[in-house]
């Protein structure tokens, strides 16, 4: 099977100088955004996604979930989907977008993000044989942790 997918896949390598650093965007942030787009345009909604971040600066060894801005890249989906949206509306939505991703990554990198303590929190009660705290237990919370899209390293 591996030959006859190989075979289908069409790569184009080329570099772009625009992600050069404090030249804009960081093309990062601009991929997680696209993925998002790109599953809402295929599924209709957004999911729970992450990217895992190394803590290195902060803990080292450690590593936090980075989420995406969820309406921030819902608004711009939804604005890609509409005929009539004009082209400034659209820059102006993914300028938005990726500056709130660029925002989040940067929290979590400094050990801001919320993933962690959560985590910390939940085997604290399980370890002291606590019950476990409402949040943990409620549906939005399952359906928020179980990621349909990880990312790694993009």
């Amino acid at each position: 099977h591996a030959p006859s997918l190989a075979a289908d896949v069409e790569l184009f390598c080329f570099t772009y100088e625009g992600f050069a650093e404090g030249a804009g965007p960081r093309a990062e942030a601009l991929v997680q955004v696209a993925l998002q787009v790109a599953f809402y345009r295929a599924h209709g909604s957004l999911c729970a996604t992450c990217e895992p971040l190394s803590l290195r600066r902060v803990l080292p060894g450690c590593t936090d979930l980075l989420r995406p801005p969820g309406p921030p890249c819902l608004a711009l989906a939804r604005a890609l989907d509409d005929p009539d949206a004009q082209p400034e509306l659209l820059l102006a939505l993914l300028r938005e977008a990726v500056e709130a991703q660029d925002s989040r990554t940067q929290e979590v990198l400094s050990g801001q993000g919320a993933g962690r303590p959560l985590q910390g929190l939940r085997q604290a009660a399980l370890e002291a044989g606590e019950p476990l705290p409402e949040l943990f237990l409620d549906p939005a919370y399952a359906q928020a942790t179980h990621f349909r899209l990880c990312t790694l390293q993009v």
